[in-house]
């Protein structure tokens, strides 16, 4: 079942300003282990589930095109207003039905996102339209992790996040359970390609 959150329009502006992006080292990782995939150049990458734009705007200095997918229009509007290069376009759809040709995309990423799609779905519409040497990013972050700030206590900073963490926890929606990491790693595990990193 594929959920359908975060498409209002106040939502969507708030997304925009406050959604956390990937960091550039991640997506170096993404691109130097498509381009050890299949070489250059970058021609088309997809970003699904793309919310306001975060994520899109990042692949545009490396590919062709990128196209961004969103199921809400509010969030593509947004995105919209904020993509300033000539190389993005945005689309208004579901994750599991894409607009793009049989084996076209070089690079499909869901920068968390996956978790929200009908998981088995997608990865049959990634299948389809990624080229045979062409990749799947599947990018996420979680909220159970050890922080560390230079010169700072560590362990008082994990103390104050793990307290923020539980004060949070009855707002998590019970489709994710305690944490996402389990279903990216159920997902990896699903996907049968010869090559795939962790």
């Amino acid at each position: 079942m594929t959920y359908r959150l975060f498409e209002g329009k106040e939502h969507a502006s708030s997304y925009w300003k406050y959604r956390i992006s990937p960091s550039d080292q991640l997506i170096q990782l993404v691109l130097d282990f498509l381009e050890k995939q299949k070489g250059r150049p970058f021609e088309l990458a997809v970003d699904v589930g793309c919310g306001s734009g975060q994520g899109t705007v990042l692949l545009a200095k490396h590919f062709t095109s990128v196209v961004g997918t969103d199921v809400s229009p509010a969030q593509v509007e947004v995105a919209l207003q904020n993509a300033k290069e000539q190389n993005i376009t945005y689309r208004q759809c579901v994750a599991e039905e894409l607009p793009f040709s049989d084996s076209s995309v070089d690079l499909m990423t869901a920068m968390s996102a996956f978790h929200w799609f009908d998981r088995p779905r997608f990865l049959q519409e990634a299948h389809r339209v990624l080229k045979p040497s062409g990749c799947l990013a599947l990018l996420n972050y979680t909220i159970d992790m050890e922080l560390s700030y230079p010169d700072c206590c560590s362990h008082s900073l994990n103390e104050i996040c793990k307290e923020f963490y539980v004060a949070l926890q009855p707002y998590r929606s019970p489709h994710l359970g305690r944490s996402s990491i389990e279903l990216y790693r159920e997902a990896y595990e699903s996907i049968s390609y010869p090559d795939k990193e962790w």
